[in-house]
Order: structure tokens, then C-alpha cells, then sequence
């Protein structure tokens, strides 16, 4: 069996355009065989690479030049949460006002993409900013989803509460506008995680009051903790336990940190997802209680 024949090189870093390959003269049969697959009517890329999320979006690009990555594509990209029901939907591309909408099969197209709502992502790829994003998704989350994603948008340090504030006082995303304002008092950019948003919610829903978020405890000078949520003034710490607590390093960091607190004379409360999300009335009612007994 003859051996298969050279390929450009450059046909085997990334997505490429069919014309591309002819220019290099790769023949239609070679194009069309097993060597390479078709993310997107043409444009190919090698078998051999991964079909990630990154290499889609390039082979999307090269189809669309003045676009940026956009909307659930582009939160995904740089690693803020979304519901399950958007991480696995179309490649998002966004085009300025005036260029007709991406149309191709496995494409999302929007348009109105302003000059100044385009940064180079951690993927290299033009991607829109996370703000904009928050905004761009706001008529299709939940309100807790909103939220959710508005902290992770914040806790990168990027983004301000002004800019969000700017994103919903705006008209711009006119479907989710009414959202995005009910969002925005109940946004922390002290969160570290989702599920202490949702911890949060969950209380302040309660009626209970508002917890502060990852506020340092110190006691005669000397540092005890950062609780997740605290009442500093009931020396009372709320602590959510994800999977990351359950290494042995981290669960004894955690001990000893809670021993600190309780020495010190505050009430420490600890909580799983169950709890949050199978337990809630359970929760708010052993918050409810130490709030009580102060």
C-alpha cells in the first residue's frame, strides 16, 4: 500500500480554508478523506487534532474575519459558568452593525458588535468582553444564573460594578434589560464560587440578612480566617464545602481555621451543595437558629 503523500505543515496546525489547501495543492480527494474532518462547511481541519471549543471557534473565524467571539461561546471561553443548557450549544459569532449575521450550519450569528467590545482572550481569539457578555445573556438566564455569572464577571477584577451598572442602565440589551437591574443589588464581587452565590441567595431569599462575603477575621491582631459568608458583628461564619475541601490538606486547613474561629467565640456553620440545593428550608433554619442565639 503506497505511503500517503506529504501535507503542508500548516495544514496540520489548525482549522484551515479549503481555498487555502488548493493553493497549496492539496487534491479534493485528500481534502475529503480521513486525514481531515469539516467543523464547518469550507473549512477543514486535521483528524489528528482535538475538537475543542478553541479550535471550533477558529474555524468559525476564518469564515467570518471581522467577527468576535460572542454570547455563551465566548463566557465559555473564558471559563465563566453557565447552565448546562448553554455549553453545548452553536459557536457564537458577533459582527459590527451594518455586516449581515453569520449563517452557517453550527453558527449562531448576531450583529451590532461595537470596536470597543472586542479584547484578545486567554485563546488568543478576539472574544467580546466578559461585561458585555453578562449583559448579551441576560434574556436567557435565570435570574440566580444572572447573578451567578455576574460575580465570576467581577471576582476577575476586570470588570467593576460600574461597568455592570453601565451595561444595565443602558438600552442596549433591551430583552434583558429588566433582569440585568434586578440582578445588579444582589451582586458580590467577593464571591469566590457559585455555589456561595447561590449560598447567599438562598439566604437573603430566607429573609434573613444579608451575609458579607470572604471579609478577613482578626482577632488581637492576629489572623484567624476568611470566612466564605460571615455576621461579623454575631461572630457567626458560614463556610460552603466544595469538592476542592475534601483533599486531606485542604480539610486539615479547613480544621484548623474553624478551630481558630471557635476558640475565638464564633459560631461556624458548614454547608454542602445537598444542603443548598436538596435542603434549603434545612439551611436557612440552621442559620436562622445561630442567628437567634446571638
Amino acid at each position: 500500500m503506497p505511503r500517503p503523500s506529504a501535507l503542508p505543515p500548516e495544514l496540520l496546525r489548525g482549522p484551515f480554508l479549503l481555498a487555502r489547501a488548493v493553493e497549496l495543492g492539496v487534491s479534493a480527494d485528500v481534502l475529503g478523506g480521513a486525514r481531515f474532518r469539516a467543523p464547518f462547511s469550507g473549512v477543514r481541519v486535521a483528524a489528528a487534532l482535538d475538537d475543542s471549543l478553541v479550535l471550533r471557534c477558529r474555524a468559525a473565524l476564518l469564515l467570518h474575519l471581522s467577527a468576535a467571539v460572542s454570547h455563551a461561546t465566548a463566557a465559555l471561553l473564558s471559563g465563566l459558568p453557565l447552565p448546562a443548557c448553554l455549553a453545548e450549544g452553536p459557536v457564537e459569532l458577533s459582527v459590527p452593525a451594518g455586516r449581515r449575521a453569520p449563517r452557517l450550519r453550527g453558527v449562531r450569528g448576531h450583529s451590532g458588535l461595537r470596536p470597543d467590545d472586542v479584547v484578545l482572550g486567554k485563546s488568543g481569539l478576539q472574544v467580546v468582553r466578559d461585561d458585555v457578555t453578562w449583559g448579551d445573556l441576560a434574556d436567557r438566564l435565570r435570574l440566580d444564573d444572572l447573578i451567578v455569572l455576574g460575580d465570576a464577571v467581577l471576582r476577575r477584577g476586570a470588570t467593576t460594578l460600574a461597568d455592570l451598572e453601565r451595561i444595565a442602565s443602558g438600552c442596549r440589551h433591551r430583552r434583558g434589560l429588566r433582569r440585568l437591574r434586578q440582578a445588579l443589588p444582589l451582586l458580590e464581587p467577593r464571591t469566590d464560587s457559585p455555589m456561595e452565590t447561590r449560598l447567599r441567595l438562598l439566604l437573603v431569599r430566607a429573609g434573613l440578612p444579608r451575609p458579607v462575603a470572604n471579609r478577613d477575621v482578626v482577632e488581637d491582631g492576629q489572623w484567624l480566617a476568611r470566612p466564605d459568608l460571615s455576621y461579623p458583628a454575631l461572630r457567626i461564619a458560614i463556610e460552603y464545602d466544595g469538592d476542592h475541601h475534601r483533599t486531606s490538606r485542604q480539610w486539615r486547613i479547613d480544621r484548623t481555621r474553624r478551630q481558630l474561629l471557635e476558640d475565638a467565640g464564633w459560631i461556624v456553620l458548614e454547608f454542602t451543595a445537598d444542603d443548598v440545593l436538596r435542603r434549603p428550608e434545612a439551611t436557612v433554619e440552621r442559620v436562622r437558629r445561630a442567628i437567634a442565639s446571638r
